[in-house]
């Protein structure tokens, strides 16, 4: 699963596409009069595309996946900080849903990066197994 350059990284699109999005939404709704949550927000969002790139560009087995865990982490604490704005009434229904959307599937795609990379690991780690007469169960 390698990805020629990092700006070919679907994940890492989507990822800074929803940094910019949060971004915009912080400053153009009741957000932008709660200074707090604008900034605990904006780090978050930013972090997901940060820690991505950063993982992918490192290229070592365990810090990569350590990073990408990371950005799933940050992700999900923007779903959670716009589904928080959203009761709290700083956030309308129209103005949360593409976000949370936006989160829920940045965080599949994560999942299956990582799911990708550790099948791809396990698979270059086992040692080919001996023919068997056995039957498989």
């Amino acid at each position: 699963m390698e990805i020629a350059s990092l700006s070919n990284f679907v994940t890492w699109q989507k990822s800074v596409r929803l940094a910019a999005d949060v971004i915009k939404l912080s400053q153009r709704t009741s957000l932008s009069r709660h200074p707090w949550a604008c900034d605990q927000l904006r780090r978050a969002a930013l972090s997901v595309p940060s820690n991505i790139a950063e993982g992918y560009e490192r290229r070592a087995e365990k810090d990569t996946e350590r990073f990408y865990l990371i950005a799933k982490g940050s992700c999900a604490e923007v779903l959670t900080q716009i589904k928080v704005a959203q009761l709290a009434d700083l956030l309308s229904q129209q103005d949360a849903v593409p976000v949370l959307a936006q989160c829920e599937e940045i965080l599949r795609l994560i999942a299956g990066v990582i799911k990708a990379r550790r099948l791809a690991r396990d698979s270059n780690t086992l040692e080919p197994q001996a023919p068997t007469d056995k039957p498989r169960r």
